[in-house]
């Protein structure tokens, strides 16, 4: 798994039929299928969760900062991995309030330099995800060309961006 600091463009749709993203990412390198948990901690503004993976005992630490915008959006991004998940989500629960729990199988391409995700989100939906990381900041318009793009290239509506994060869409559902 990547760790430190990472700078991305992503973009988030709910995408009902991933069925047709599949044909669509004909030629993409799969990643494989993940079943994952993630819980997120309240903190305000600022964002904290935990990702562990089924079958897997190590977590995933993930602080990232990002605004509440529809289409294409810059994060910066802080990962840790933790060797004992279970036992990082007990003490962070003890510490902070849990705003939400996320359950999600993820299946994880690598299509045109980007990261695509396949969210199958209990209680929500489905969704795509698509994540491009930046070297540097002059790949900064690039990278957001690059996401518009596919976003026509899978046919996604306005509508169906999101601005938001599973766990906003789960702690308001």
């Amino acid at each position: 798994m990547d760790t430190g600091a990472k700078h991305l463009v992503e973009l988030k749709a709910r995408y009902e039929d991933l069925g047709k993203a599949r044909a669509l990412l004909s030629g993409a390198t799969s990643l494989g299928t993940f079943v994952q948990s993630d819980t997120y901690f309240s903190l305000g503004e600022r964002r904290l969760k935990l990702r562990s993976t089924d079958g897997v005992k190590e977590g995933q630490l993930v602080y990232y900062e990002r605004p509440d915008a529809s289409g294409v959006k810059e994060s910066q991004v802080l990962l840790a991995t933790v060797s004992d998940g279970a036992a990082v989500r007990e003490m962070l629960t003890r510490v902070f309030p849990v705003q939400a729990e996320v359950r999600k199988t993820r299946e994880v391409y690598r299509f045109q330099g980007v990261q695509v995700h396949l969210d199958t989100v209990a209680g929500l939906g489905k969704f795509l995800e698509f994540e491009k990381i930046l070297t540097d900041d002059s790949e900064r318009e690039e990278g957001r060309k690059t996401l518009e793009a596919l976003r026509r290239y899978f046919q996604i509506p306005e509508e169906d961006l999101m601005a938001s994060s599973y766990s906003d869409l789960v702690e308001s559902g």
